[in-house]
């Protein structure tokens, strides 16, 4: 089969998907489901850390955090950043990759806003100035290695 013709197939199967109605699925079956769901989240090779799990540690005045994954061999951390109205994150250098995702608030970073679902990537060697936090955040950030006092 040709590069074209299976590019129009995967397409035709695409689009053909789509038309196909979905049925709806009864209240009962979907709790039934997602325990089932749940009950295998904690199987070998996946890691859960629920809502009101991990504890969330202070980094500096009105900002707090909770280590999600820290990978000391690659040098990374997963991590949840909670900023109270106000809080400010002093500006600051990356040796490493910094990414973050706005999940709650707003923050400003160099007069521009960034909101809820918001993604913003800083390579290594970028420095920017303080992340302001006006109403109040929370973010996602994967960067490098916290300091453990963080």
């Amino acid at each position: 089969m040709t590069e074209r013709r299976r590019a129009l197939t995967s397409w035709l199967a695409a689009r053909l998907a789509a038309l196909m109605p979905v049925p709806a699925m009864p209240p009962e079956r979907r709790a039934a489901l997602r325990e089932r769901v749940l009950a295998r989240a904690g199987a070998a090779g996946t890691r859960v850390l629920r809502g009101d799990q991990g504890e969330w540690r202070a980094l500096c005045p009105g900002i707090q955090v909770k280590s999600l994954r820290r990978d000391p061999v690659e040098g990374s951390e997963t991590s949840l950043w909670r900023l109270d109205p106000g809080a400010r994150v002093p500006s600051h250098g990356h040796e490493r990759e910094e990414e973050c995702l706005v999940i709650q608030g707003a923050v400003e970073v160099d007069g521009q806003t960034y909101a809820s679902g918001d993604y913003l990537l800083a390579g290594p060697g970028v420095r920017h100035a303080p992340v302001a936090a006006a109403q109040g955040a929370v973010l996602l950030i994967r960067s490098g290695l916290l300091p453990r006092g963080a």
